[in-house]
């Protein structure tokens, strides 16, 4: 235990620590686009800001000539008010004649653009300033330099650098507390899904995942989860309650095969004829109760690639038209009264299950029984349902008739593999629908409730034989 909590807990961590990685990844470049964004505004806005300075200085020199231009920079540079902009006329030879520069940087000779670090009179000081300054050419061969102080954007990068550290280390460490919340009830969740299915594994088929209501993730994947736990659980019920009359249904006509073939052995007389018939049966009954074993599987393995359009309707018709000799041999009335009902599913085994619940009520109606075969839509589904007038059965023993080779008969000697209604059962759930039981008062009435295909119409018809 110790161990596996050590393994949770640093599972919780490194999941915090992806978490936080990612929060921390987003915070950096929100905040490099932000800030760049932001210099790339400042230094457009700047250009714009001297381009419009070196206008109007330009329009100085073109009404006065460098004496004008002169004396308009000289007095911007005396006159002691704060700003944000640097002058400076230099004649041919880069000497300085008027502005706030003593000396012409050594690193702006060509025209354009340059970035460089000057000294300025700042309240009686020399202080290093950067700039970004623009360089004009003037017509006498002379320069004029126009430049924005950088800075505000040192500063702001000073900021910027301050905050990042700042942002970084908030996001660390609300990174990590929140990622070790999800993280931990992330792995709580895997804890009790781990735990469960260990005691379910061990035995214990009524084990859940508990759910808290919220609806979110965490619930939708433990009802999921549940919903495979009881399906299985439905299935191993199933197995262990057919062990039984699966092992009585092989154990019986297979004894009395064997001791027929001894009886045969020990007589020195040719054998009966009857008695060959009798093993023919008994082989009969074998052999379709494995072909009935078999088209459960085939049945429960089913995948919707097999699916195609079906109208019930014309699938009950074929059907009640199969079984009319057996129900005027046997004195019943079939009765067939369909409408349109058509579904996504496999035709041979939706005929099947038609089939079987016809051949159940005409086999335990009793003689001169009543059998309706009855299809409908109904609000978007499709209702099959096959009732008799016989005896019927008890309300209690509805589960166990649907159980696998389940036979109510406690004798077991009804003719039948127990397996019909069984088999109705799960092309009914392969089918995305449901098999139920009621009382018909009196008799049976057994219905199978499809979904329906969207659109299709009802038109009834009718179709009966009689006897």
């Amino acid at each position: 235990m110790p161990d596996r909590r050590r393994q949770t807990h640093a599972a919780a961590f490194r999941g915090a620590l992806w978490v936080t990685l990612a929060a921390l990844v987003a915070t950096v470049t929100s905040l490099t686009l932000q800030y760049s964004r932001t210099i790339s505004l400042l230094d457009t806005e700047a250009q714009h800001m001297v381009g419009a300075e070196i206008t109007g200085l330009a329009d100085r020199y073109n009404a006065g000539g460098v004496f004008e231009l002169k004396r308009f920079v000289d007095a911007r540079a005396q006159s002691g008010e704060p700003r944000d902009f640097v002058y400076a006329v230099a004649d041919p030879r880069f000497k300085v004649i008027a502005g706030d520069l003593s000396s012409w940087p050594r690193d702006m000779r060509h025209d354009g653009w340059n970035r460089v670090t000057v000294p300025l009179q700042s309240g009686g000081k020399t202080v290093e300033h950067d700039i970004e300054a623009r360089i004009v050419r003037l017509n006498d061969s002379g320069r004029l330099l126009v430049g924005h102080l950088a800075s505000g954007r040192a500063r702001l990068r000073e900021r910027f650098i301050e905050t990042l550290i700042w942002s970084i280390g908030l996001t660390a460490l609300i990174g990590l507390g929140l990622g070790c919340l999800i993280s931990r009830r992330a792995l709580r969740f895997v804890g009790r899904v781990s735990d469960t299915g260990e005691r379910f594994l061990a035995g214990g088929l009524d084990e859940r995942l508990p759910t808290t209501g919220r609806g979110d993730e965490y619930d939708r994947l433990a009802e999921t989860v549940n919903a495979c736990f009881s399906e299985v659980e439905r299935m191993v019920a199933s197995l262990r309650a057919a062990t039984d009359g699966l092992a009585h249904d092989l154990k019986t006509p297979i004894t009395r095969i064997k001791a027929r073939i001894e009886l045969a052995t020990l007589r020195e007389a040719p054998i009966d004829p009857s008695i060959l018939l009798e093993t023919s049966h008994d082989l009969d009954a074998l052999l379709k109760l494995i072909n009935d074993l078999l088209g459960l599987a085939r049945t429960e393995a089913l995948t919707a690639e097999a699916f195609e359009r079906v109208d019930l309707a014309e699938v009950a018709k074929e059907a009640v038209n199969l079984y009319e000799p057996v129900a005027e041999s046997e004195g019943c009335r079939l009765v067939g009264h369909t409408q349109p009902a058509v579904v996504e599913g496999v035709r041979p085994l939706l005929m099947q299950a038609v089939v079987n619940l016809i051949d159940n009520a005409l086999k335990y109606g009793g003689a001169a029984a009543n059998v309706g075969v009855w299809t409908e839509t109904c609000n978007g589904r499709v209702i099959l349902s096959v009732t008799d007038d016989g005896p019927g059965i008890d309300q209690d023993d509805y589960k166990r008739a649907v159980a696998r080779l389940t036979r109510l008969d406690a004798s077991r000697t009804t003719p039948g593999s127990g397996l019909g209604l069984s088999i109705v059962s799960a092309v009914a759930r392969a089918h995305g629908g449901t098999l139920s039981l009621h009382d018909n008062r009196p008799g049976l009435k057994v219905i199978i409730n499809l979904p329906a295909v969207a659109g299709s119409g009802a038109t009834p018809t009718a179709q009966t034989a009689a006897v």
